[in-house]
């Protein structure tokens, strides 16, 4: 069984790489992939993070310029040296790693810009009201608020009522704001607001039924 050295001697010439090119690139590729402790072992016995180490070495050797990864475990910080193609179902990691995001549902392309632009795509911004007294007449004070774009009341089981506020402001807190103010205006009493930001995870459940809903109407 071959080590990863050995591997990547062997790519590096198929590559085209010759002489003195193939060692400098082998030990580079070696060092930003983090194979130093395990170069000169077989590749058969390594771990799985390992192999895919050896993967991912080797996909550097000639320096591309695009590099596709699926579900890396390492080689994250390519990006100042390549584009990286980064395929992933966390999305937790794509929101902090990725510069631009690609989001593609049933074969459509259905997004494609950065991270923090997605994010205002929604009207899920969302501000959550614990009144006191009349939920009703609570939701019709914020009913009267400029960019409002939809209340509903919620009557949760043994709990106060709740109102969820949807806005089309960027600024959450100039909506809270504006919620403080009438309340106050109106002697009524909040005892409670929450403040619910839109997440990676929201934008991509939101648009990909959207799809689902779209593709649903033109059968």
């Amino acid at each position: 069984s071959e080590t990863p050295v050995e591997y990547l001697r062997f790519v590096a010439e198929a590559k085209g790489l010759k002489g003195e090119a193939v060692k400098k690139q082998i030990q580079e590729v070696i060092e930003q992939t983090g194979l130093e402790p395990v170069k000169n072992r077989r590749i058969s016995a390594l771990s799985k993070g390992y192999k895919q180490r050896v993967g991912i070495a080797q996909a550097l050797l000639g320096n591309p310029k695009v590099i596709i990864l699926d579900e890396p475990t390492v080689g994250r910080d390519l990006g100042k040296d390549h584009t990286v193609i980064f395929s992933s179902h966390i999305l937790s990691e794509v929101q902090t790693i990725c510069d631009q995001i690609l989001i593609i549902a049933g074969g459509n392309l259905i997004a494609f810009d950065k991270p923090e632009n997605l994010e205002k795509q929604l009207l899920s911004r969302e501000i959550v009201l614990v009144p006191e007294g009349s939920a009703e007449e609570a939701a019709e004070t914020v009913k009267g608020l400029e960019h409002v774009t939809e209340v509903q009341v919620e009557y949760p089981d043994g709990e106060h009522p709740r109102i969820h506020v949807r806005t089309d402001l960027d600024d959450l807190y100039e909506m809270s704001g504006a919620i403080f103010h009438a309340f106050a205006v109106n002697d009524q009493t909040l005892l409670e607001m929450t403040l619910k930001k839109a997440n990676l995870e929201d934008v991509f459940l939101e648009l990909t039924e959207k799809e689902e809903a779209d593709d649903d109407s033109r059968i």
